[in-house]
């Protein structure tokens, strides 16, 4: 529900610090700012959804009351004109209006990251209102609502409605910008007379319960990741691409050979290189990853593999690049031997050549994803044949602070920190050219991800 000004229920969120901590934005660097013009269309990316409402915490000129502890607002003013506006200002176009005003920031979010059904007014007969209680009717009526003791996991872009005194009137909505196994993580209007960033235990009994966004999907599936230690034993980990939870189990046996890059091929087959003049390939076979990790004895495929970097993209080809020049392998066996692994094709019309990448990953079926060393993200399509490619730049700096990049699929990145922090993040369209819908949904886990190497099977994730 609205809360009056002053009345105790109103009082009481501001009296329970503990359960609402107030949290920098992870990443926000990394985040485009700019707010999407609203659409019509039937589906709504939940990362430009947390977009807007990072763009609106970041906004000086109207994130918080003005004068400060008034009530004088500028989302209010932007919907409901008979909302007194005596002693408000009048700025950014809108005459701001004195307002318990949460729900009224949170329908400015969705309306203008194109939730559908978040642009009719409420005088029109729309569903939501200034009530915070109305976000939970739109999930109600939509079919896209879930309560706290559900299970179900937030995901951005989601309302989050909370009764703050379990009397069971709604007293609060917020927006979901992320969440993990234990925590959600939020941005709210009319949050301590301002837009905040807060962070609550999901079992919290104040959290009522979630809409999702009508159109918006649901990031489903578990990463399968492997990697290599600096003492040559492998690990594998799955990771929950919704949550981040994730598992770690480690083999006692060691490679036997200093590896240089890896790819998976599949849920028990990795191909890795060896870090020597003959640029030797080996095949291992994994045996267990369930509570144990053991794998055969390293078989040795073939040499002439010289590649820094290794991605497999899920269907038939395997991309290698050494000393700037990108090839591409067919396989067509699980198990391959040498036969089964073609003469590697150089990429386009100049013979493979200008792939300075850092690290390189793959999104999907002849499409590669990578950063250099300045920090920039690149996309790539491969066209059929190999003889040409188009580049789309999605990111000019910030990215060097990695120094993996693994993708499982579904638009899912997990990028590995220098400081072995391991990063997730989400692109609603991996293969749209561009990185509007691109969200930093912070760290997995902080510390701990000391691999060399890293490699995730592909398409574990949709």
């Amino acid at each position: 529900m609205e809360l009056l000004k002053g009345s105790a229920s109103h009082l009481s969120r501001f009296l329970r610090p503990v359960l609402a901590v107030t949290i920098a934005a992870l990443g926000s660097a990394m985040i485009s700012t700019t707010p999407a013009t609203a659409t019509t269309a039937t589906a709504v990316s939940r990362s430009t959804i947390v977009s807007v409402a990072q763009g609106q915490l970041d906004n000086a000129a109207r994130n918080a009351e003005s004068p400060l502890g008034s009530g004088c607002n500028y989302y209010t003013g932007h919907f409901r004109s008979w909302k007194p506006s005596a002693g408000c200002p009048s700025k950014d176009g809108v005459q701001w209006r004195d307002s318990d005003w949460c729900a009224d920031f949170s329908k400015y979010v969705w309306r203008n990251a194109g939730v559908p059904h978040a642009d009719v007014p409420e005088t029109s007969g729309g569903i939501l209102t200034g009530w915070a209680s109305s976000f939970k009717d739109y999930g109600v009526q939509h079919g896209t609502w879930h309560t706290r003791a559900s299970g179900y996991t937030p995901q951005p872009g989601d309302a989050v409605v909370f009764d703050w005194d379990q009397s069971g009137d709604i007293d609060h909505v917020g927006i979901v910008s992320s969440s993990n196994a234990g925590t959600v993580y939020t941005i709210e209007g009319n949050s301590g007379d301002r837009i905040k960033a807060n962070s609550y235990a999901r079992s919290n009994v104040d959290i009522v319960g979630y809409s999702a966004p009508v159109g918006a999907a649901q990031v489903g599936g578990k990463a399968s990741v492997y990697g290599v230690l600096a003492d040559g034993r492998l690990t594998y980990n799955t990771i929950d691409a919704a949550t981040g939870a994730f598992t770690v189990v480690t083999s006692t046996a060691t490679l036997g050979f200093t590896p240089k890059a890896m790819a998976t091929l599949n849920f028990n087959t990795l191909l890795i290189t060896e870090d020597g003049p003959d640029g030797k390939l080996y095949r291992i076979d994994v045996q267990d990853n369930n509570g144990n990790l053991a794998f055969n004895p390293p078989i040795h495929l073939a040499t002439g593999y010289t590649h820094n970097l290794l991605a497999y993209d899920g269907n038939t080809h395997l991309f290698g690049i050494a000393n700037g020049v990108l090839q591409r392998y067919t396989i067509n066996a699980t198990k391959p031997t040498a036969a089964n692994i073609s003469t590697g094709t150089k990429i386009g019309p100049n013979q493979g050549t200008g792939f300075t990448l850092k690290t390189l990953t793959a999104t999907a079926s002849n499409w590669i994803l990578g950063t250099t060393d300045s920090g920039a993200l690149i996309s790539y399509r491969i066209t059929g044949d190999g003889s040409d490619y188009t580049r789309y730049p999605l990111r000019d700096s910030t990215w060097q602070v990695f120094d993996h990049l693994i993708s499982p699929g579904g638009g899912v990145y997990l990028a590995h920190h220098t400081n072995d922090n391991l990063y997730r993040y989400t692109d609603t369209d991996p293969h749209d050219g561009n990185a509007d819908d691109l969200t930093n949904h912070g760290t997995i886990s902080t510390g701990g991800w000391t691999q060399t190497l890293l490699s995730a099977q592909p398409g574990t994730v949709n």
